[in-house]
């Protein structure tokens, strides 16, 4: 039995799969703001583990710093002159 319009989104609507874990601007820069803070004990405490376990866990930190290709937004309306003036450094510095 293929599924139609009807059909997909009653069993959408039963799935047990959870809420979306996405994860908004504010959010993605609290974390960022965070690490870069304790940029030094992150290192050092990154340093005390096993190669697997470097690999695991910086896998699983990349989703939090760098938005996937199809969740990028930007909205200019939201951002200050200074800001932009922030970013466009941050960007030719290269830092």
């Amino acid at each position: 039995m293929p599924f139609t319009k009807e059909t997909a989104a009653a069993a959408g609507r039963k799935s047990k799969r959870g809420k979306s874990k996405k994860i908004s601007l504010t959010q993605r820069e609290f974390l960022f703001n965070i690490l870069k803070q304790n940029q030094a004990k992150f290192q050092y405490m990154l340093d005390e583990l096993s190669p697997r376990d470097f690999v695991a866990t910086y896998m699983k930190l990349i989703p939090y710093i760098v938005a996937m290709r199809h969740l990028q937004q930007f909205d200019v309306s939201e951002v200050s002159r200074d800001e932009v003036k922030e970013i466009v450094k941050d960007i030719t510095d290269g830092d």
